[in-house]
């Protein structure tokens, strides 16, 4: 059985529509904010960064942690997510 959260299951298994980048696993409200700084509102925006990136978990990582100060769990659970929402919607 796999050990993910309920946000991380939700966020993986439907579109994410107009959903805010709180709504992505590992990106709570403290970095929400500092995402919005930089321009980056919608779990959308995020998602476009990853695949902008080519689906690279390091640099999306990078990214990540130089825009919001994401710590290596969140950017883990975060790139995760990614990666699951990218094989269930874009295969």
């Amino acid at each position: 059985m796999s050990n993910t959260t309920k946000k991380h299951q939700s966020f993986v298994s439907e579109p994410m529509g107009n959903k805010p980048a709180t709504a992505v696993p590992g990106i709570g409200r403290g970095l929400g904010q500092e995402l919005q700084r930089d321009g980056v509102n919608k779990a959308s925006q995020v998602f476009g960064h990853y695949l902008t990136g080519g689906q690279n978990p390091q640099q999306f990582g990078q990214w990540l942690k130089h825009s919001s100060g994401a710590n290596s769990h969140q950017t883990a659970n975060c790139t995760r997510a990614m990666k699951e929402y990218a094989d269930n919607f874009m295969n």
